[in-house]
């Protein structure tokens, strides 16, 4: 331990400018780092330590979400490992601010990501009870909008190719009683991928089928057979991105 705070004085008292600022940064290391980690004092000087830091203008502060909660889980991990702090350059108030920005960068990014992990499986559920299927216009398009702005364009697309090519034919033959010609991936087509999408009643009409008719099946069966494929797409890729 002596070793250790020996070493760690040498460094500081190589790289430390003798301004006011560096020599009570380089006290309060020493004096944390000498303590140990259920010590009273030990508390008390990083205290006074977080404090000095939150007043340094290179203090990376910015308007993210996650901040606050970064900031704190970096303070959390500053307490756990100053005494691994090895300054890199003149002043210390650099070298060290320099050290905190670069973990705080990270740990904002790994919030995010985190985050972005748990929200990556479509809530459907709340897309019907919000709506999905009037006139289906707000329905799956919404939801791969918003989806898009969260930055999951990649799971958005696989779902909506999906839809569109249907490979296993699965939503060809869903379709209301001997009208395959209303099934439901012609249905999330003309409703919700294309450019300017149409109205359920207009291709009603087109079909010559009644509008209340493919509107009850699209809500108890056309809706649920979409869920389910959008449910499927979202966990394989939930699956692959918790391997890599």
């Amino acid at each position: 331990m002596m070793k250790h705070i020996d070493k760690l004085r040498l460094a500081l008292e190589q790289y430390s400018d003798r301004t006011p600022k560096d020599e009570l940064l380089c006290k309060l290391i020493l004096g944390i780092c000498s303590e140990s980690l259920d010590s009273p004092q030990r508390l008390r000087l990083l205290n006074r330590l977080l404090r000095e830091l939150q007043l340094l203008p290179r203090l990376s502060k910015v308007s993210h979400p996650y901040y606050l909660e970064a900031l704190n889980k970096t303070w959390q991990w500053l307490d756990n490992n100053l005494h691994e702090f090895h300054p890199q350059r003149s002043p210390i108030q650099a070298s060290l601010i320099a050290w905190i920005n670069g973990y705080l960068r990270y740990r904002i990014q790994d919030l995010y990501s985190s985050t972005t992990i748990k929200e990556l499986s479509l809530d459907l559920d709340a897309l019907e009870r919000s709506g999905f299927y009037d006139d289906c216009v707000s329905g799956l398009e919404a939801q791969i909008e918003r989806i898009e702005r969260q930055e999951k364009a990649a799971l958005a697309r696989a779902i909506a190719q999906y839809i569109d090519r249907d490979p296993e034919k699965k939503l060809r033959k869903c379709h209301p009683r001997n009208r395959p010609d209303c099934n439901c991936q012609l249905i999330v087509q003309k409703l919700l991928l294309q450019e300017s999408p149409e109205k359920m009643s207009a291709l009603a009409r087109q079909l010559n089928i009644k509008t209340q008719t493919m509107h009850s099946f699209w809500k108890r069966t056309g809706f649920l057979k979409v869920q389910a494929i959008a449910r499927q797409i979202a966990q394989k890729d939930s699956e692959v991105t918790a391997d890599c």
